[in-house]
């Protein structure tokens, strides 16, 4: 499973990363709105940690911004705005959970891992290719291919999540190279076509399209795609 956590301060912000990801998750982090944007327009997340206090804007605006935009993940906002009304506008605003700063990390990750386990069985997995064979878990981001589990590194189920977020688009090659720097610093195109290559073989030869001059974009039943 994976977190993003969204915070101006670096220090807290990868303070409370490290928390999290000592207990079992992946993490990602972000320091200001636009940066999380772009992690959830291109990543499936778990769950959100989400400061308010942001540089580029208010993060009550952002997460407004998300829900009207449909984006389901769930929220959970971290921080120093702590009065009743305050924490009432970000439960309104579509916050699954808040928690006001200063915080005890022991409660922060109760709070997450009840979040997550709390929204998992309103979110089924996506079913991809043309025929729907393949399901993505959009949670725990397992796989599965006509109903049975399917074990692939940590690299691939990245790329496929990228591909997966995409919903059909096409995803640039540059693109992909960059959302697995963290787990590929010798990322390369020729690594990116290796990479579609393995997963095409363990999922279907029809699951990821190549797109001319653009990347690839995953198949996804006809009534799922957005063009």
């Amino acid at each position: 499973m994976r977190v993003l956590v969204v915070d101006d301060d670096s220090s807290l912000r990868e303070g409370v990363a490290a928390l999290i990801q000592e207990s079992g998750f992946d993490v990602e982090t972000a320091g200001s709105g636009d940066a999380a944007d772009s992690w959830v327009r291109a990543v499936p997340f778990s769950g959100v940690v989400l400061d308010l206090g942001l540089p580029d804007g208010d993060g009550l605006a952002l997460l407004r911004q998300w829900r009207r935009r449909g984006l389901a993940v769930p929220i959970l906002v971290l921080s120093a705005r702590g009065t009743p009304d305050e924490r009432a506008d970000g439960l309104e605003a579509g916050a699954n959970d808040y928690l006001p700063k200063p915080f005890h990390g022991r409660e922060l990750l109760a709070r997450l891992r009840r979040m997550i386990q709390g929204s998992t069985p309103l979110i089924e997995p996506l079913r991809l290719g043309a025929d729907g064979d393949v399901a993505f878990d959009l949670v725990d981001e397992s796989v599965f291919r006509d109903g049975q589990p399917v074990a692939i590194s940590r690299t691939l189920r990245r790329v496929l999540g990228v591909l997966v977020a995409a919903r059909g688009r096409a995803v640039s090659k540059a693109h992909l190279m960059d959302q697995v720097r963290d787990l590929e610093a010798a990322a390369s195109e020729n690594a990116v076509e290796q990479w579609v290559r393995r997963l095409r073989q363990r999922l279907g030869q029809s699951l990821i399209l190549t797109v001319p001059g653009q990347g690839y974009a995953i198949n996804l039943p006809a009534e799922r795609a957005i063009r």
